[in-house]
């Protein structure tokens, strides 16, 4: 018995106990799943960047969950793989060209955040925004929750008056 009461075996040459072997590989087991999701993430923007929306898709789980306060009230929350792909979709044909790219991925758990540069030009209605033509650069910041290899839930952000200040949609900017 060990000192905290679990069964394990001590080695006089100060080798590993078998209890301390099945922490050290389920730590391991740990790190590789957390930068299995790291690589989840940056293939994810990868695929968007690049139009590949369904790319993106395939790795949200079927029940997901994006929340995001930058956007109107009745999009703050989409539901479900097949209506975040729908509005995806509709912003691709708002933002034709857009492109992301990843700054910094920081995983811990069943975490992985990250922050990205999102660049693109107004080519399709924002809302209600008519077209303006004009190009947006901004910071997104985000979290992604996994379970079992898949996104479950998503939380992020950007900052919608540098958006909106940047696409001429401000009155009087």
């Amino acid at each position: 018995m060990l000192a905290d009461g679990t069964a394990g075996v001590i080695w006089v040459d100060g080798s590993l106990s078998a209890r301390e072997d099945t922490q050290m590989v389920s730590e391991a087991s740990s790190n590789n799943g957390v930068e299995e999701n790291k690589a989840t993430v940056r293939r994810m923007i990868e695929r968007l960047s690049a139009g590949d929306i369904g790319g993106f898709t395939d790795a949200l789980a079927p029940n997901y969950v994006r929340h995001c306060q930058a956007m109107p009230p009745e999009l703050q929350e989409i539901r479900g793989r097949d209506a975040m792909h729908q509005w995806l979709v509709s912003n691709r044909a708002t933002f034709p060209d857009y492109h992301e790219e990843v700054e910094s991925l920081i995983g811990e758990g069943e975490f992985v955040a990250w922050r990205s540069r999102g660049v693109g030009t107004q080519r399709g209605a924002l809302g209600l925004f008519p077209p303006m033509h004009k190009r947006m650069d901004l910071i997104i910041i985000g979290m992604h929750r996994f379970e079992a290899g898949l996104v479950v839930e998503t939380w992020t952000s950007w900052d919608n008056l540098a958006a909106l200040t940047q696409l001429g949609l401000l009155p009087g900017m």
